[in-house]
């Protein structure tokens, strides 16, 4: 009865929990030594909703530091940047005056199933064990919702990647809270890595 008791406040508090954590990375090994004065953020991905989200929360991260940023929601259709034989993206850019460019592109979304760590169930680790109690333990089984995520940024003047991002998301309760937090994650590595610096 004592190890129940015990067990009970985990399953309580998992449905609520939620993370964001950054999954890997790559930067240039020779980036251009400049400061980035006006980027643009575009977004990449089918839901209309979330990509205004997602490029609004991390336009906002960058002005709270100091950098001028702009969304592709605001202005522009993202499929009008798609490479052609007469058009280059980079050079629509450089005609706009942006010097920097911030692609975030929602690799995968999906659906999955999980047991409560803390309950019985989730020690048992077989996949027929799985199969059953989610059937005949429905209190102990959730299903999260999870998103990875890729950014890029790009130096428009070389046409070339500076650095690339990968992040992961976990259960995010609401699409504001997940572009809030990715936004966050993402501006904390421009900075952390010297991409962006504060004007």
């Amino acid at each position: 009865m004592r190890i129940l008791l015990l067990l009970i406040p985990a399953a309580l508090l998992l449905p609520g929990c939620y993370s964001m954590r950054l999954t890997g990375a790559w930067e240039a090994p020779h980036p251009p030594p400049r400061k980035y004065q006006k980027v643009f953020v575009l977004g990449m991905m089918p839901d209309t909703a979330l990509r205004r989200r997602m490029e609004l929360h991390v336009a906002g991260d960058l002005a709270r530091r100091g950098i001028q940023a702009f969304t592709a929601s605001q202005d522009f259709d993202p499929f009008a940047f798609t490479a052609t034989e007469d058009k280059d993206p980079m050079q629509q850019f450089r005609a706009r005056g942006y010097d920097g460019v911030l692609t975030i592109t929602l690799l995968h979304q999906f659906n999955e199933g999980f047991f409560l760590p803390g309950s019985l169930y989730y020690l048992l680790c077989d996949q027929y064990a799985k199969d059953y109690l989610r059937l005949y333990a429905p209190e102990f089984y959730r299903e999260a919702e999870q998103y990875s995520w890729e950014s890029n940024f790009y130096d428009v003047r070389e046409g070339t990647r500076v650095l690339a991002l990968q992040t992961y998301s976990f259960n995010p309760g609401s699409l504001d809270k997940m572009a809030h937090q990715n936004g966050k994650l993402i501006t904390r590595q421009l900075f952390r890595r010297n991409i962006l610096s504060r004007r």
